[in-house]
């Protein structure tokens, strides 16, 4: 047996995944089998794909944990089946809601991508005491504190005026996660899921920045969800235009 990397216990070990399995699921079951990979931040080429980053983390009863706790609810409101959704101009807005469950099911994808041995989390990084303190807080259900970890969210979108992504083409891309480096030794690692773009910041942004718009916080039944022009993220800009021409000329690579 192998240890949980949750409960550090031994453990007939699951297959787990960091992103949702319940993403990938829906993803191959809209697109014939095949996801779309964009890798985030590097020069690998766009690719289709049927893996779905899943390794053997964590036990049984710590995978239905996460689930319980984060996942099953935070999946249904990015889907819009919880609480109120209202899409305007500047974004989309979701009111009453729990926030801090929110925040904490980011924040449990981004621990177990940087916990992960798949190659697709591999720009993923937690330094100790970051990382055992996250997974404490993520095992017992505690509110992470938001000078440890703040989560930005945006919804994206194309604004390109003719033959650009639609919203379901947004919802159905996946993007290896990479990181973003910031002043007075602050990170972000980011990623992309049912079409929103998601930047973790640790530590956690100061006190003023955790006042924007698209920040969570841990006590609001309400966030605003800012619209960002996929194009507008520079990691991704270059290898989003080479891979929309790959996929139009019919020439994406397969990887299984």
């Amino acid at each position: 047996m192998k240890l949980c990397e949750m409960c550090k216990s031994e453990a007939t070990l699951q297959s787990s995944h960091a992103i949702p399995d319940t993403v990938f699921r829906r993803i191959l079951r809209e697109n014939s089998g095949k996801l779309i990979v964009v890798p985030g931040g590097g020069s690998d080429p766009v690719h289709y794909s049927s893996d779905t980053w899943d390794t053997e983390q964590l036990c049984k009863d710590c995978e239905a944990l996460l689930n319980i706790n984060y996942e099953s609810y935070s999946i249904r409101l990015l889907r819009g089946k919880v609480g109120a959704v209202t899409k305007h101009e500047s974004g989309v807005t979701f009111e009453n809601i729990e926030t801090r469950k929110l925040a904490s099911f980011f924040i449990s994808i981004f621990w177990r991508a940087a916990n992960s041995t798949h190659e697709s989390y591999s720009k993923v990084y937690i330094p100790d005491p970051w990382n055992d303190q996250i997974r404490v807080l993520l095992s017992e259900n505690r509110a992470i504190p938001r000078n440890l970890v703040t989560v930005k969210i945006f919804r994206l979108c194309d604004r390109t005026k003719k033959g650009g992504f639609t919203q379901e083409n947004l919802k159905s891309m996946l993007v290896s996660p990479f990181p973003r480096r910031y002043r007075q030794g602050c990170y972000s690692f980011c990623f992309i899921l049912e079409g929103f773009f998601i930047e973790v910041f640790i530590p956690g942004l100061r006190a003023k920045p955790r006042r924007a718009r698209g920040v969570l916080s841990n006590r609001s039944r309400f966030i605003m969800a800012p619209f960002l022009n996929i194009f507008d993220v520079p990691e991704l800009k270059e290898c989003l235009v080479e891979g929309y021409r790959k996929y139009i000329e019919g020439s994406v690579t397969f990887q299984s």
